[in-house]
């Protein structure tokens, strides 16, 4: 007779057995069900209007080859068309799909800047072959979200420049679509104009669609020999019509949004001859031949990076799966830093190298458009990209030149000529007492970051020693407190981190140029209810931070503080004796404007933009959705904070090394001007 205690113990056994191979069957079922799901990509692209660029042709000729050639699982893709569907409720559904973890898309900046916080807050992947502004990957690349494969227009912009500068050209006008996309051209006409000792002699924007007549007309005014048209098809052909109406025979120069059908179509004969710069893939890559004799016809543009756009985004998902325990940024990261062996870009060889990360390799990843290398400290932005000089012949778009172009270059620093090293060593005189005057001339929210940069200087010179009653801060200060603030009573410097905001003195209504200009005298207003103390033994500080244009300040309500205003209020104080030395920083675009021709001694100017350029933002905040700095006021601040015995010869250089778009410049009375350490303006 059995033991009760046995049968029972054997009869679990065999339970237990069971389960765990229900369990064990149950994961091999789960396991190959799960290998059978597709990989599921996004794709917010438009298939029609001035955007289209076949993209959908492009992409499905890759995932058929990939599928084809077998990576491990079936790709797939769910394609939103952004010409019918309005992009944000687009973006959503593909955002709330928990089986799409990247998405390909969008075609345009605008539309990029729209939706880009939401998939990085969504942690999901947005790859985007043709969405090319200059502050994209600026404001987003730290997050790892945010990829595109096509690099920034700051490339485009200087290898128009440097084609007219090869032709001899000595000046060129910039007519530009008001938009994120034509921002970066407005952006880095000027610096890169600079750069090829070019004249600007004019940056004239356009709203899209609109009558362009008069904007034409102005960019034709100082009769350059270029214009540089930044347009889409149709607003590009009006263009053509109405120089040929007007009898202007300037040239011009397209930018890339003009390669389209639409352009061809809308110009009709007048296209016959025209000229541009797009990207285009690498011809060394083969992907022209191989594209050629699949569709019959030559690609656009953006055909190459659209490819690439699909194989970087099966890769990140393969990394996904090999190792899961990575975000999908750090996948993606790693996907393009690979250097285990090289595989080419047509589908045998992406899909070879898609199985490999898929095995948890990571193979050096090649593109159509050329190799997918990408920068290390702009996560997202590829390192080059190849462009082609084109022109209009017999209705098609022929290529001319092919040439590389990349994110940007180091240029030397460029101290004026008028500033040598020469001169007397500085030494310091006793009982000089240093007095601050922090002014922003704007308000409102769009403007946070002229408050930050004034609020960030007052706790730099709190924190250097000079005392609360020397510095007067002249601001509305209504950032701070603006229903738009997510975190009242602060205010922030860079992103994540600490409130530098420090109540101090407060204009409550905008300040007026009379009443800055009866200030700066030692006359108080009721704008400006202050006295400005000073006398020959103060050391001055003068800081501003706003909105300029060539010869201006502006301050609200359409007043302007010109030029040839504000130098003769700083001779009068000199002639009153109203300080001993006097540092005066603008941060404002056309900075240089104000400055130009000031020669007074005891007096050096700085600041961050020639007199033909913008400035530039810098620490973008997706939860604000606002710039935190400039990027001159910036770059100013943390050389004075990292070598604070430097002198302003030292700081004007090491500021001009770092600041990025632009052409930080100094004006001083006499070359001794410049050894003057910068502790007499920053620190007690």
């Amino acid at each position: 007779m059995s033991d009760p205690a046995s049968v029972l113990s054997s009869r679990r056994l065999r339970i237990g057995v069971l389960i765990l191979l229900l369990l064990l069957i149950g994961a091999l079922c789960y396991l190959s069900w799960q290998s059978a799901q597709p990989y599921r990509i996004g794709v917010l692209l438009p298939a029609s209007g001035d955007d289209d660029s076949d993209y959908y042709d492009t992409l499905d000729w890759a995932v058929e080859g990939l599928n084809r050639e077998g990576v491990g699982r079936r790709v797939e893709l769910v394609p939103v068309d952004t010409a019918e569907v309005p992009l944000q409720i687009a973006s959503k559904q593909l955002i709330d799909d928990p089986t799409i973890r990247v998405v390909i898309g969008p075609a345009a900046s605008d539309e990029a800047f729209l939706i880009a916080p939401d998939f990085i807050k969504a942690k999901k992947l947005l790859i985007t072959p043709s969405a090319t502004s200059g502050d994209l990957l600026r404001m987003f690349s730290r997050f790892g979200y945010i990829w595109r494969t096509t690099t920034g227009d700051r490339a485009q912009t200087r290898i128009i420049m440097t084609i007219l500068k090869e032709r001899g050209v000595r000046s060129a006008a910039l007519l530009y679509e008001e938009s994120t996309y034509g921002k970066t051209f407005r952006d880095w006409a000027a610096f890169y104009a600079i750069e090829s000792e070019i004249e600007l002699t004019s940056a004239v924007p356009f709203e899209r669609g609109g009558d362009l007549r008069e904007t034409v007309a102005a960019a034709c005014l100082l009769d350059p020999e270029y214009i540089i048209v930044v347009a889409r098809g149709s607003d590009a052909a009006l263009v053509l019509r109405i120089m040929e109406e007007e009898g202007c025979s300037t040239r011009l120069i397209f930018t890339d949004a003009v390669r389209t059908d639409t352009f061809l179509e809308a110009a009709g004969d007048l296209a016959e001859g025209a000229e541009g710069v797009s990207p285009t893939a690498d011809r060394k890559t083969g992907f022209f031949v191989a594209y050629k004799a699949h569709f019959g016809r030559m690609p656009d543009d953006y055909a190459a990076h659209t490819y690439d756009s699909l194989i970087l985004a099966v890769a990140a998902l393969a990394r996904m799966e090999a190792a899961p325990s990575e975000s999908p940024a750090q996948a993606m990261k790693a996907v393009v830093s690979g250097q285990d062996g090289s595989f080419g870009w047509d589908s045998q060889g992406a899909a070879a190298a898609i199985r490999q990360i898929r095995s948890g390799r990571l193979p050096d990843l090649t593109g159509a458009s050329g190799p997918l290398e990408y920068h290390r400290d702009l996560p997202g932005e590829p390192l080059v990209t190849w462009y082609v000089n084109w022109r209009v012949e017999e209705g098609y778009f022929r290529p001319n030149t092919y040439i590389p172009g990349s994110f940007g270059e180091k240029r030397a620093v460029e101290v004026p000529d008028s500033q040598d090293e020469g001169g007397s060593t500085f030494v310091r005189d006793e009982g000089k007492e240093l007095r601050a005057v922090l002014v922003t001339t704007s308000s409102d929210w769009d403007n946070y970051r002229h408050q930050a940069d004034v609020a960030y200087l007052y706790s730099l010179l709190l924190k250097n020693g000079v005392r609360q009653e020397n510095i007067i801060v002249i601001s509305q200060e209504d950032i701070p407190h603006s229903v738009m603030n997510p975190s009242l009573g602060h205010l922030y410097h860079r992103a994540g981190g600490e409130n530098i905001y420090i109540p101090a003195t407060v204009t409550d209504t905008a300040i007026t140029s009379d009443a800055f200009v009866s200030f700066l005298l030692g006359e108080s207003s009721p704008e400006i209810p202050l006295i400005l103390e000073t006398d020959e033994k103060s050391n001055l500080l003068l800081y501003i931070s706003g909105h300029g244009g060539p010869g201006f300040l502006e301050f609200p309500d359409d007043d302007h503080l010109t030029s040839s205003r504000f130098q003769e209020t700083i001779q009068r104080m000199a002639e009153e004796k109203r300080f001993s030395r006097m540092l005066i920083v603008v941060e404002a675009c056309f900075g240089e404007s104000m400055g130009i021709g000031l020669d007074v001694p005891g007096v050096v100017f700085m600041t961050g933009a020639s007199y033909h350029e913008p400035s530039r933002g810098a620490e973008y905040d997706i939860t604000l959705r606002q710039w935190l700095s400039n990027d001159f006021s910036m770059s100013l601040t943390d050389s004075i904070v990292q070598y604070p015995d430097q002198t302003l010869r030292g700081l004007y250089e090491m500021t001009y090394d770092r600041v990025s778009g632009s052409h930080p410049r100094i004006i001083a009375g006499n070359a001794n001007d410049l050894n003057i350490p910068i502790a007499e303006f920053f620190a007690a």
